[in-house]
């Protein structure tokens, strides 16, 4: 009797961990796993375990976690004392999600919920890397001596946008490039912002263009195309003037990302109205402190004593 009730305190209770063989995995890419049960000192319920995977945006805001997917294993079964449950775990990532950069993160939150008791939680982090063709066009980019900058990988309503800055050839002539990709049956399209230098001002210009599969797969190729466009927007750059066509596509000052869009599942996920929660939140914040601080203004005043000076 006394170690039931210890176990439903959480002493000697069953505990949950996740395990899959790798950190990191590329977008669309598969993950395979297990969740191992080890059982405490007693018998108990188990109503059910499930394994969320969250995704945690860095925003000017604050910080927003949301849920990208709640993958149910188990409900209704009981876990022996010291007996150990060993359940296979398969999620296979969306093709279109966010990858991981500075302001964008990822974990596992596995959750067991005990019947009577303490629920048991196990967090795994995991890194979610661009797909194969993405990466070699960030590896185009830096062979052009551009580094990606610390804010890299931003979301907005359009999808995840990703920037660079010059280190060698465009060194003087560029500030900044910005880019966004969507995945297509022909290849990749970009959309590309290149920040130009003129004289004491800089310019923007945008070029729209799609990258075949067959360049995608040559390197070298590709480092030519990606530097003859971003030539032709710093000598010219009042010729790319029109603005992105996702830009286009509004609905009430919203912008749904265009199928395909690289990081373009978050905005489904984080919604157009993920900016106006965060600054709902800061707003009660704000005001539960300003309450805070007149209620002690108001006892410094003898104001909470009833007496009147």
């Amino acid at each position: 009797m006394f170690k039931k009730i210890l176990a439903s305190l959480g002493k000697g209770a069953a505990t949950v961990d996740l395990q899959f063989n790798h950190q990191q995995y590329q977008a669309g890419e598969s993950i395979q796993g297990e969740v191992v049960i080890q059982g405490g000192e007693v018998e108990q319920k188990i109503n059910q375990l499930a394994v969320r995977l969250m995704m945690n945006v860095s925003l000017k805001q604050g910080n927003v976690s949301k849920e990208i997917a709640y993958i149910p294993l188990m409900s209704r079964d009981r876990i022996q004392p010291k007996e150990q449950k060993v359940i296979p775990f398969h999620y296979a990532l969306p093709t279109n999600i966010p990858v991981s950069r500075g302001t964008v993160s990822y974990h596992f939150d596995t959750h067991l919920d005990i019947e009577g008791g303490v629920d048991r939680k196990d967090v795994d982090h995991l890194i979610v890397q661009p797909q194969g063709a993405l990466q070699t066009i960030f590896n185009a980019m830096g062979r052009l001596g551009f580094r990606e900058k610390a804010d890299s990988g931003k979301i907005d309503q359009y999808g995840q946008e990703f920037a660079f800055f010059p280190t060698q050839a465009f060194l003087g002539q560029v500030s900044e490039v910005e880019t966004r990709f969507a995945t297509e049956q022909s290849g990749i399209s970009v959309w590309m912002e290149v920040d130009c230098k003129n004289g004491y001002k800089e310019v923007e210009a945008k070029r729209e263009f799609r990258l075949d599969w067959t360049i995608l797969e040559n390197e070298t190729e590709l480092e030519k195309v990606l530097g003859q466009y971003i030539t032709e927007a710093v000598e010219q750059p009042y010729v790319y003037a029109q603005p992105f066509s996702y830009e286009a596509n509004r609905h009430h000052g919203i912008s749904s990302a265009l199928p395909g869009m690289i990081g373009g599942l978050a905005v489904g996920v984080l919604g157009g109205m993920l900016v106006a929660e965060v600054m709902d939140e800061f707003v009660e914040e704000m005001f539960e402190e300003e309450a805070e601080e007149f209620e002690e203004a108001f006892d410094f005043f003898g104001g909470d004593d009833g007496e009147e000076s």
